[in-house]
């Protein structure tokens, strides 16, 4: 494996960097404009801690630009500064709604360049998340799409490739299977306290109802798993969900969320049918 080095410290970057190291890859240097986290992850793997962008693209044949979207074209700006050819370097980030066009500027002084984002959520308390089994999105050139691949199976993920063209579809996916899932429990726990349910039992009672929902989905599909007033075409008791909105001093707020999920919910009952 040729020598590897990571531009930026936070959640996913020292994600790859520690299931590198686990795996047997040791990372040769890392670096992030908070020299603090770059410091500690450094020590965790053993790595050289480096104090400019440009330094890590010069010293490694495979790097990783890990830093959030806004910045990536920051540091493609600086590395593409660098005098002489990146031929025979390959550089990858890891951005879910950005394509490997980010990195085109190094794609012309010779690197090859891609992109591949391990589609997991990623907490930024421990800054560790296990990348086993965790599906990655590749794509870009023939050489970093298989440079990403290898390393993904060196890390014990798993990857799939989205076109191009289709990478901020794939991302709006992630997001409705992610972040829009933490905003729908967070309407569960408002109703829930609204209704007396103690804080630290929310969760207690609603988990089994959660899991199993997600394993129905998981195990025959979204339309097959969906049960419920549309479901079974209850509009009685939907009209009264939505008149116990309407005069509620401090939900009524959640109206339009409940009618545009209840839309989308009646689409879905039909193709059950």
């Amino acid at each position: 494996m040729r020598s590897i080095s990571i531009i930026g410290a936070g959640a996913v970057g020292s994600s790859i960097a520690l299931a590198l190291f686990k795996s047997g890859i040791k990372p040769v240097a890392i670096f992030s404009e908070n020299g603090k986290s770059s410091a500690l992850l450094a020590k965790k793997i053993k790595a050289k801690q480096f104090g400019s962008a440009n330094q890590i693209a010069l010293l490694s044949d495979i790097i990783f630009i890990s830093v959030p979207d806004d910045r990536i074209s920051d540091v493609v700006e600086n590395i593409s500064n660098i005098p002489g050819s990146l031929r025979g370097k390959t550089f990858i980030h890891t951005s879910g709604a950005l394509t490997s066009d980010e990195l085109s500027a190094l794609a012309k002084r010779g690197a090859s360049i891609g992109s591949m984002h391990p589609l997991q959520t990623f907490a930024k308390k421990g800054n560790r998340t296990s990348l086993k089994n965790v599906w990655c999105a590749v794509e870009g050139d023939l050489t970093a799409v298989n440079v990403a691949k290898s390393l993904a199976r060196t890390m014990g993920a798993k990857y799939f490739p989205v076109a191009k063209k289709n990478k901020s579809m794939y991302h709006i996916a992630a997001v409705f299977a992610s972040n829009y899932q933490v905003t729908l429990f967070s309407v569960v726990e408002q109703l829930a306290l609204e209704i007396g349910i103690p804080k630290h039992q929310v969760w207690k009672i609603f988990r089994p109802l959660v899991t199993q929902t997600l394993q129905n989905v998981i195990t025959s599909s979204a339309a097959e798993a969906l049960t419920g007033p549309i479901a079974r075409g209850d509009y009685r008791t939907i009209t009264k969900h939505l008149k116990e909105l309407e005069t509620s001093r401090t939900m009524e707020h959640l109206i339009p969320l409940y009618s545009t999920l209840g839309i989308e919910t009646a689409k879905l009952a039909k193709r059950k049918k």
